[in-house]
């Protein structure tokens, strides 16, 4: 969090002429300790290595909703009141409405910011019990976000306080191709007086997994990495709850193998959109004064000590 405390502290110090473009892209659930940076080739190419990585960034609290009440605050969990994927932990409802306003959207619009979110924002948003999808958090300009937790086809996303709901055709549902378009498209509308901030909160590579068809038969031949922790048995020294499980089965480890497969086939898709977006900013001539940025909520494990997936 620390990337987006000293942008903002940064941003706001500049002249309002002189404030640089940021596009963020929020990817879930995706880790780095098994390798889910790899099918990522040309995030890499076009980011990594012509940008900063930081290989000593640490998740303070790997749950959805208090990690993303982290990223959007940068508050830690004891000061965001945010504790687990609950109403009552402050994943959404009137309590977390009124956090939402410490966050750093309202202070990016107030400086001048032409802002965007599109994407999965936290897992209970839009759900009737938290506020509906009327429920526009504050400092958006436009507002595409998703209802519940990720999905990639048939979901509803409020359309700046509108649901719009969306079924399982590829060409217009695929959630992670639709955040795609709907940047593109407030590209194409933003006002050039402006800078820009844009969100996208991509569905990859949580559950339910799902590639695009284009995808769907990459990485055949590949397993989760059996690294010295993969299924291994877990001793008296581990937390109570890693010691719930045990050795996994055959059949539960080729599962872990298909779900590794499938998580790395979604992030081609994240992939094509990190591509797309920066082809575009450098098409429009804001690339080299836009801060992008490439981070995830969380990690993942599959397998290690006899834990399948999570």
């Amino acid at each position: 969090m620390n990337i987006f405390i000293l942008l903002l502290g940064i941003t706001l110090a500049w002249a309002k002429s002189d404030l640089p473009n940021i596009v963020m892209v929020l990817t879930d659930d995706q880790d780095v300790f098994l390798d889910a940076m790899t099918p990522l080739v040309k995030t890499k190419k076009l980011l990594a290595e012509q940008g900063t990585t930081f290989s000593n960034a640490f998740v303070n609290t790997p749950i959805c909703c208090p990690s993303r009440a982290t990223f959007l605050t940068g508050q830690y969990m004891h000061n965001s009141g945010a504790f687990n994927n609950s109403i009552v932990g402050l994943c959404g409802g009137p309590a977390w409405q009124e956090k939402e306003k410490e966050g750093f959207a309202p202070k990016m619009q107030a400086a001048g910011y032409q802002t965007l979110y599109a994407g999965k924002y936290m897992n209970m948003y839009g759900l009737p019990e938290a506020g509906g999808t009327e429920q526009v958090p504050v400092g958006w300009d436009s507002w595409y976000g998703l209802v519940g937790n990720s999905k990639f086809y048939n979901y509803t996303i409020s359309v700046d306080g509108v649901a719009e709901k969306h079924g399982d055709n590829y060409e217009e549902d695929y959630f992670t191709d639709l955040v795609h378009r709907r940047a593109l498209e407030f590209l194409d509308v933003r006002d050039e007086s402006k800078p820009l901030l844009m969100v996208l909160g991509a569905p990859a590579s949580h559950a339910p997994f799902t590639p695009a068809p284009q995808y769907a038969n990459e990485f055949a031949d590949l397993t989760a990495p059996r690294i010295p922790s993969y299924n291994a048995e877990v001793g008296d020294t581990k937390h109570w709850f890693t010691r719930q499980g045990g050795p996994l089965s055959d059949s539960a480890l080729a599962e872990v193998d298909e779900i590794f497969r499938n998580r790395w086939r979604t992030l081609l898709s994240v992939d094509d959109m990190v591509e797309g977006l920066v082809n575009r900013l450098e098409e429009e001539g804001i690339l080299d004064n836009t801060y992008f940025i490439y981070t995830s909520d969380h990690g993942y494990h599959l397998g290690e000590f006899g834990m399948p997936i999570d």
